[in-house]
């Protein structure tokens, strides 16, 4: 009795986990192409960071399951999942500063992104 409680709670638990983070994962990253330096040629939509809450150091946007964090001052991305497991994820690319602009919103919002918004295109 005790188990196929357990078992029916793991199953709805699960049933709600899986679609919040593929829409997380999905709504994270919507351009294609480019890859290569002057990264022109990319398709999709790039991140909406003005959708974003403003945190001390930088940009915040709630997830289903994974939330995001900009940090404005030193450029590094973070996760964190399930409001648990944080961490620093890794630093913008070349090409997510040329293609999606971070530095436009960390500028917009006070913030100094001189020190890693770094690109000969910009």
């Amino acid at each position: 009795m005790i188990k196929s409680i357990f078992s029916t709670i793991g199953v709805l638990a699960m049933s709600a986990l899986v679609p919040g983070l593929i829409a997380d994962i999905r709504g994270a990253y919507n351009t294609d192409g480019g890859y290569d330096y002057p990264f022109s040629g990319w398709s999709g939509t790039t991140i909406d960071f003005s959708s974003m809450y403003q945190a001390n150091n930088g940009l915040y946007k709630n997830g289903y399951v994974i939330d995001q964090h900009f940090n404005c001052k030193t450029g590094m991305i973070s996760w964190q999942l399930l409001g648990v497991v944080e961490g620093d994820f890794r630093t913008f690319s070349e090409r997510a500063i040329v293609v999606h602009k971070p530095q436009d919103e960390c500028k917009d919002r006070g913030f100094d992104a001189s020190s890693w918004a770094v690109s000969d295109l910009l």
